[in-house]
């Protein structure tokens, strides 16, 4: 920290208070607009805007086509696309594909599948190691590892991580599967097997599909009863792998708005979804359309009005990048390739701010994550702007393509409105998004620009995970959907999983849970506390809050 003369901070200081009061009108007008776009993207006619489909296609000439009509400057590689490769199943020859456990011959596809990250040929013969999640933490909170020797095994780990696979989980900076794969690999296993008994990880945002390829077999396995006995005891296993890569193209749409300034600022958003479903759908039906209006036909219609606002204004005092990213739901492909494959010098860009399921405010609370990446993010976001209830997330890694930035040492913002029960499913449509809030947080990002207008430049600081207590192991869930921008007390739920425990003891959308057996619940590491005492088949009490009623109930794990 620099040090300055008494009369330097106090004037300093003074100055800061005046520019963190400025707060850009809110557009009302823009509800309309957003509405009309979001419609559109949203709509059943670009069933769900999946990487190489005809749906993405269109979203993608809709993009640029509003960039030309503004007149913003192309910054592609191809006037305003960027293409690039999008991983797709691999196709597998089960007759050559294998999976043995014990004496029991596993049959492909149904019992297991090899996924499309594993090695597309190979074979392995060892006994199998349990590693759980797979997990270390930075501060040595958590420690998978401890005790193991995982050289020439076959290790088998859970997808899901110890608070499950949300966009907030406090273990999002470990989830990525290809992390972990990369750190058994180093750690010397002949293959992996993936397993998820508690069926908690079925909404991650990297799993099954990457760029990059791992160097062993990695194989899914179905069968619930062998991923039970994997887990408890090691096994002989056998397998082999054989299969043939496929391709399509995704496209980032990019364009520059050159106001003759010295900084850039990034503003981005993700404009593909899940089109018919797949793996990381929440929904347990036959295929259908997941039209993605919150996740992301919401941020991609909000950058489409912010764009539309700083190319008709002269004022500014940056340049803007904007950038529309594909594949994110396949593991930030898109945002990754960019910044690996710069089209415009990352050493010009001051920051970056993403929106990523920002279609659902409610009573005003925001979650904007990465205000531990900039020394000035603070001062710059704690005088209030329109009311928001703002809660801030320092972590600069997390699930959405503000993390690809944030490895390239750039600070970073991302917005969150929170989950919902309609998350990665089919009924995230586009009349259940709250359009002003949408242009509550347009003028955020405004407000936000024009404030830090008046630093030099910002102070980029790395950041830990958000996490920050020690958290327990823990065999049973509630297949419950917490509120994380919930302040308490209690832990408020978004939605319940239809068939797990939760549902089945009656628990619903909006409850606020207190209490598990003895465990009051104040917050989420309460909550796992609390999963940590039970193992599959016990019964215990639970109380929760409906409606300001407390109502008690039994829950079986």
């Amino acid at each position: 920290m620099n040090k300055f003369s008494p009369l330097i901070l106090i004037l300093t200081t003074v100055f800061t208070v005046q520019v963190s009061a400025q707060e850009v009108p809110i557009d009302l007008d823009a509800t309309k607009r957003m509405r009309n776009d979001l419609f559109f993207l949203a709509s059943d006619s670009l069933k769900g805007r999946k990487p190489g489909t005809v749906g993405a296609d269109i979203a993608r000439d809709m993009i640029a086509g509003r960039m030309l009509a503004l007149g913003i400057e192309p910054m592609g590689e191809n006037g305003y696309f960027q293409k690039f490769p999008v991983p797709e199943y691999a196709a597998v020859d089960y007759d050559a594909t294998a999976l043995s456990v014990g004496r029991a011959q596993l049959q492909g596809h149904v019992d297991f599948y090899p996924v499309s990250i594993s090695a597309t040929a190979g074979s392995a013969e060892a006994k199998t190691l349990y590693v759980g999640y797979g997990i270390t933490t930075e501060n040595g909170s958590y420690d998978d590892f401890e005790g193991l020797d995982v050289d020439g095994a076959i290790a088998v780990m859970n997808v899901s991580s110890p608070d499950g696979i949300h966009p907030h989980s406090a273990y999002a900076a470990y989830h990525s599967l290809n992390q972990r794969l990369a750190n058994l690999v180093e750690k010397g296993v002949k293959a992996v097997l993936l397993i998820n008994p508690d069926g908690t990880a079925s909404d991650t945002q990297e799993f099954f599909k990457s760029i990059n390829a791992s160097t062993v077999p990695v194989f899914f396995v179905r069968n619930d009863a062998v991923a039970n006995k994997l887990m408890k005891r090691a096994q002989k296993v056998r397998l082999s792998v054989w299969m043939n890569e496929r391709f399509s193209d995704g496209y980032n749409v990019i364009g520059y708005i050159h106001n003759n300034k010295r900084r850039t600022v990034v503003l981005g958003a993700h404009y593909d979804h899940l089109g018919m479903g797949g793996e990381n759908s929440l929904y347990k039906g036959p295929a259908a359309i997941h039209n993605g209006a919150d996740d992301n036909g919401s941020g991609t219609t909000l950058l489409l009005e912010v764009m539309r606002y700083y190319a008709q204004r002269q004022d500014t005092n940056y340049n803007y990048l904007i950038q529309f990213y594909s594949a994110e739901e396949l593991g930030l492909i898109g945002s990754k390739y960019w910044t690996n494959h710069p089209t415009f010098p990352l050493k010009e860009l001051e920051y970056m701010i993403n929106s990523d399921m920002v279609g659902r405010l409610r009573d005003n609370r925001l979650q904007l994550s990465g205000t531990g990446t900039a020394v000035e993010w603070d001062e710059t976001l704690d005088a209030p702007i329109h009311g928001l209830d703002i809660k801030k997330d320092p972590a600069g890694v997390g699930p959405s393509d503000q993390t690809s930035f944030y490895y390239k040492d750039l600070p970073v913002l991302h917005l969150f409105t929170g989950t919902h029960n309609d998350y990665h499913k089919p009924t995230d449509d586009a009349e259940k998004i709250n359009y002003k809030g949408m242009a509550k947080l347009a003028s955020l990002i405004y407000t936000i620009t024009a404030r830090t207008a008046n630093y030099a430049n910002l102070t980029f600081q790395k950041t830990t995970s958000s996490e920050q207590k020690t958290t327990p192991n823990f065999s049973v869930t509630l297949g419950v959907l917490p509120d994380y921008l919930f302040g308490g007390p209690g832990l408020r739920i978004d939605g319940a999983t239809e068939g797990r425990p939760g549902a089945n003891a009656g628990l619903k959308a909006g409850d606020v849970i207190m209490k598990i057996g003895d465990i009051a619940i104040d917050d989420i590491y309460a909550y796992m506390t609390a999963l940590g005492a039970f193992k599959k088949g016990d019964t215990t009490a639970l109380v929760y809050v409906r409606g300001g009623e407390e109502v008690e109930t039994e829950i079986t794990f």
